[in-house]
């Protein structure tokens, strides 16, 4: 059993009159990679600035490795390495004297460390040239570079794709899952980026208005939402006769009448179609087909639609601060 590296309580932050974090409790573990997901101002890097100090806490509690941020800060910032919103260093240094400036902040780091997190984020051709003449993306790498030279067990991310190009969020994917499962460091991102997150991450939190909507791996997130239902998608010869028949079909079924509700027909063109059945018939939908088939209507092609993606699952769940989810 993986041991917890993070573990937030009952975590509380106003602003004013303004609630902006609401008993907000969570759990990150050694070894993963844990996506942070929200809207804007869902409370996201309110979050990550009361963990690493940057905020202090209204109520609740933060422990990293098993030691709290308040009552013992410097030993539980000892366990991590951070870039919160932007990565800051000074642009006319290099990108190795920036490392070494910062290595001289930090006990034990040497000078083979250094030589490992360039070549880890891929800037050994260009880290002797100053930093301000590096693209945003390269900025971003150096800055992962100096959040990872001491060897912390926790690696605090806040939207580390910006300015990345494709390779190179791909590179930085490599990275951090090579971190965390070969390494075992707790890797917290937060991101906008669903696509990525959905290859990155081992398990996301959901959070809107403050509020933690939900924890799940990646699987399990999209498997919730779409549990009862499963989409097929239809080419045949004539969508008109055949949304006679489905109906037809759909209504005479032994099954209950929620599940009926389930059931859409959504068509396309007048070749085209898709259809949302209740999860528990499509083990049986070559009745059906056989019934289309004969009442003369051709059937060219029969696809089931891949699974909702996490975009879709996020969206869904934040839309109106989660007051659906149950």
């Amino acid at each position: 059993m993986m041991e917890t590296a993070i573990k937030i309580q009952n975590l509380n932050k106003s602003f004013g009159k303004k609630h902006i974090i609401k008993d907000l409790s969570m759990e990150l573990k050694a070894g993963e990679v844990f996506g942070f997901l929200g809207p804007n101002g869902a409370g996201k890097t309110t979050t990550i600035k009361m963990i690493v100090g940057m905020l202090h806490l209204e109520s609740g509690s933060i422990e990293v490795c098993g030691v709290d941020v308040e009552k013992d800060f410097e030993k539980a910032m000892a366990n991590i390495g951070a870039i919160v919103e932007n990565p800051e260093m000074y642009k006319y240094l290099t990108g190795m004297d920036n490392l070494k400036q910062y290595a001289r902040m930090r006990k034990g780091v040497t000078k083979e460390r250094i030589d490992e997190v360039v070549e880890l984020v891929g800037l050994s051709n260009r880290i002797n040239e100053k930093v301000k003449k590096y693209s945003l993306g390269m900025r971003q790498r150096l800055g992962v570079a100096q959040a990872i030279l001491h060897k912390p067990k926790v690696l605090i991310l806040d939207e580390p794709s910006n300015g990345l190009d494709p390779a190179g969020i791909k590179q930085l994917r490599d990275i951090l899952k090579n971190l965390a499962h070969n390494e075992g460091v707790c890797v917290l991102v937060s991101s906008h980026l669903m696509s990525e997150m959905e290859l990155m991450c081992d398990r996301v939190g959901i959070i809107a208005e403050g509020k933690l909507l939900d924890i799940k791996t990646i699987d399990d997130m999209t498997r919730a939402v779409t549990a009862d239902v499963n989409v097929i998608a239809y080419h045949v010869t004539d969508a008109s006769k055949a949304k006679e028949i489905v109906d037809e079909y759909v209504a005479a079924l032994d099954i209950d009448e929620e599940s009926k509700t389930i059931y859409k027909f959504n068509v396309q063109d007048n070749e085209h179609f898709d259809v949302e059945f209740p999860v528990q018939i499509v083990d049986e939908l070559w009745k059906l087909n056989k019934k289309l088939a004969m009442a003369d209507v051709g059937l060219i092609s029969i696809c089931p639609q891949e699974n909702r993606k996490l975009e879709d699952v996020f969206i869904e769940m934040t839309a109106n601060g989660g007051d659906q989810i149950a």
